[in-house]
């Protein structure tokens, strides 16, 4: 069976939880008979709410549902209730940032990032809201409070390059909270300056200008004048990076 669609994926999530029919799921889930054939013929499209009210019966990760993940990775999981990213999600959702519940290792919310095609220390851009996200990363919301992150103005980002080593290195994950863009000294931030996009700490100067330092000794800080200050544009902080082992 092609899991293609979330009606697919519905019908699959239902057989596997034992139902026979959509007739009997319905029944079970408390829901119209009418509604939810539908939802799972694909003649209506269902919204997250319904997604999250299926998952809970058939025993899914809703964004499994609606998105669909790799290999059949249809049961919801947890790497660990200590763990910052829990999921990687495949697709397009149907807005910036979704929000979903599990029961997994106790009733928690996430919050599905996404993960725009753009490196940090390379490009031609940044445009945080514009882009198609490649994937959605799923992050415990209470964990994203906790680093003082904005959800709804959270990207993704790899960085590439060796100019922040050994603090971040080439292809490490970046979460941006692009809600920031007022310099504190000695943070994290990806800035547009010219068409580069860069990840470096900054460091403000009494004479208003800025240093844009690279972790990496090999790379010495580059200075931008006050007068060149208005010409970067700070896309946002670096609240966390995470790399593969």
């Amino acid at each position: 069976m092609k899991l293609d669609t979330p009606h697919a994926r519905l019908r699959f999530a239902r057989a596997k939880a034992g139902d026979k029919t959509a007739s009997d799921a319905a029944r079970r889930i408390n829901t119209k008979i009418v509604t939810y054939t539908a939802h799972e013929n694909g003649t209506r499209e269902f919204d997250r709410l319904a997604a999250i009210k299926y998952a809970q019966h058939f025993n899914v990760d809703p964004a499994w549902l609606m998105f669909g993940t790799p290999d059949d990775a249809y049961k919801a999981t947890s790497i660990g209730a200590e763990s910052e990213v829990t999921a990687i999600v495949q697709g397009k959702a149907d807005g910036d940032v979704f929000y979903f519940q599990t029961e997994v290792g106790g009733s928690q919310e996430f919050a599905l990032i996404p993960r725009l095609d753009v490196q940090a220390s390379a490009g031609n851009g940044l445009v945080p809201y514009g882009e198609d996200p490649l994937e959605y990363l799923a992050f415990q919301s209470h964990w994203l409070r906790a680093k003082g992150v904005n959800p709804s103005a959270a990207r993704i980002l790899s960085a590439r390059g060796d100019s922040m080593e050994e603090t971040i290195r080439d292809g490490d994950v970046l979460l941006v909270d692009t809600s920031i863009n007022r310099v504190k000294d000695n943070a994290i931030y990806v800035v547009i300056y010219g068409d580069m996009v860069l990840v470096k700490r900054i460091h403000g100067r009494m004479n208003g200008s800025l240093q844009l330092i690279s972790d990496n000794p090999k790379y010495p800080a580059e200075e931008v004048t006050s007068g060149e200050v208005d010409l970067l544009n700070v896309a946002g902080r670096v609240m966390w990076f995470g790399r593969s082992i």
